[in-house]
């Protein structure tokens, strides 16, 4: 009688293992089809870094550290054409605390005829300063020459030519500032007395 051979039946996998491989790969699927496209994601803002304000600041302490002496940042750029009107008014004012700071010194502010120059000049520019359009310029731009020459007369008598040049430079000036050729004597003038101004600002045995 032939022998019959019994194998054992193969368990088949678990349901739930074939469930849970059709979840993996239907998330994979839709991870890599509902992800984001990098070039679509917008660019960042750009940034922009501001300068600290003291920085830019006129009377900020890094501006102020300027030495007395050194006077070219007292004066405006070269004016364009909208501002050569009040260039010279500006630039007059602008001088007006250097020229006061130049009296106050030690050797310098006891003297009478200083302190009468720098009282004539600070009525002369105190309409400017008040914005008079009708105020004339001429009261000023004589007064700084003849403060200018008090100092020079006090302690700088090397310096007398280049003094008395300047405040008759002052009283060939018209006043106005209207013309092209009114603006450029005022303009020249101006740069006379920023050079005057400059020189005086050293002690007396230091200036040749």
């Amino acid at each position: 009688m032939a022998e019959l051979r019994i194998q054992p039946k193969k368990s088949s996998p678990s349901p739930w293992l074939l469930v849970g491989l059709a979840v993996l790969l239907l998330a994979a699927a839709a991870y890599f089809y509902l992800r984001p496209d990098p070039a679509d994601e917008p660019a960042p803002a750009a940034t922009t870094t501001l300068a600290p304000a003291d920085s830019l600041a006129p009377s900020s302490p890094a501006a102020q550290a300027t030495p007395p002496t050194n006077l070219d940042s007292v004066a405006p750029s070269a004016p364009t054409a909208a501002s050569t009107a009040s260039y010279t008014r500006s630039t007059l004012l602008a001088l007006s605390p250097k020229l006061t700071e130049l009296t106050n010194r030690a050797d310098l502010r006891d003297d009478a005829a200083i302190r009468e120059q720098r009282d004539n000049f600070t009525s002369a520019t105190a309409r400017l300063a008040d914005g008079d359009p009708q105020a004339s310029l001429r009261p000023g731009l004589l007064a700084a020459a003849s403060l200018l020459l008090a100092v020079q007369q006090k302690g700088y008598p090397n310096l007398d030519t280049e003094a008395n040049n300047l405040l008759r430079q002052a009283g060939q000036l018209s006043g106005r500032d209207d013309t092209p050729a009114e603006q450029a004597q005022n303009r020249a003038y101006l740069a006379q007395v920023t050079n005057m101004l400059n020189t005086l600002s050293y002690p007396a045995r230091d200036v040749l």
